[in-house]
């Protein structure tokens, strides 16, 4: 039987990479001798989560998803916990669904891995009970993808210039942390970062050894240091090693996190901004989404 595969593609996806996307692209890559396709083209936030509630109606077997991690959580949240696979044809500014599971940054190879790739299915962890598959965050780093969100043009960047604009302004919050049934933590801080694999796109990693399907996640505490020396630390980002850095301190969650702040701050859910709270709790959901990787893919 021909196996079904839907692309939907954010055209706004990475500043404008996502237009660029064609259906002479598919034609071209994708094997037509065993896939059937069609193509939906998002044209408001959030309208990929009605297209993918609209695919498992029409029983398709993959969601190919042209566009950026953002658009790729819209997805996955639909399809986690169903035997519907998830492609990445990166096309957003970070990638870092991508980058991390191995697939090319490169449309017309993306689209080829369809062909040959397999499942490998990977956890869903849920902050107040919205799914994200990658990265989450409280705080500084959320406060940049807010200023990130508001800048017209994509790519490193602008997020340069939203690490800049902020850091220097940015009051550090108290933050009150509980890790499963350890005493809580309590500390001021840049930010909490809540990582299933430890990217945040552009290759930058803050935690090393992540893993993808092992039920549990880390989290990444940014503590208060000088500011002068934020430029050391986005070449560390981009360019060195981060996770390394004596101001982060690192924790493996194994059931349940909650953070409280004393302030309300922003959120970000693998590279989209989410709004704000001063509560969040954490939980993660063991290989609970499909995710097409190479066959050699392996986490």
């Amino acid at each position: 039987m021909r196996k079904k595969v839907r692309f939907i593609v954010n055209p706004k996806s990475g500043g404008t990479f996502g237009a660029h996307f064609t259906e002479r692209m598919v034609k071209k890559n994708l094997d037509l001798n065993v896939f059937d396709y069609d193509i939906f083209y998002t044209k408001f936030a959030g309208h990929a989560i009605k297209i993918a509630q609209q695919s498992l109606i029409d029983k398709v077997d993959i969601i190919a998803v042209v566009g950026g991690d953002g658009t790729q959580n819209e997805v996955g949240q639909v399809i986690v916990n169903t035997p519907v696979i998830l492609a990445s044809i990166p096309t957003g500014s970070g990638n870092a669904n991508a980058r991390k599971m191995g697939v090319p940054i490169n449309v017309p190879q993306a689209i080829r891995l369809i062909n040959t790739g397999k499942a490998y299915k990977i956890d869903a962890c849920f902050l107040n009970g919205q799914p994200f598959f990658m990265t989450a965050g409280i705080g500084y780093d959320a406060k940049v993808v807010e200023q990130f969100d508001k800048i017209p043009f994509r790519g490193v960047g602008a997020y340069l210039s939203g690490v800049l604009s902020t850091a220097f302004t940015y009051k550090l919050p108290h933050f009150t942390i509980q890790i499963d049934d350890e005493p809580a933590i309590e500390t001021e801080a840049f930010t909490v970062l809540i990582t299933n694999t430890g990217q945040l796109g552009y290759n930058i990693e803050f935690t090393k050894n992540s893993i993808l399907n092992d039920g549990k996640f880390e989290i990444t505490i940014i503590k208060n240091f000088d500011r002068t020396k934020v430029p050391t630390l986005v070449y560390e980002a981009f360019f060195g090693d981060i996770a390394s850095q004596e101001m982060l301190e690192t924790h493996r969650v194994n059931e349940k996190l909650i953070i409280r702040a004393n302030k309300i701050e922003s959120i970000q859910m693998d590279g989209d901004y989410k709004g704000q709270t001063n509560y969040i709790e954490v939980i993660c959901k063991k290989e609970a989404l499909n995710f097409l990787v190479d066959q050699d893919f392996s986490c």
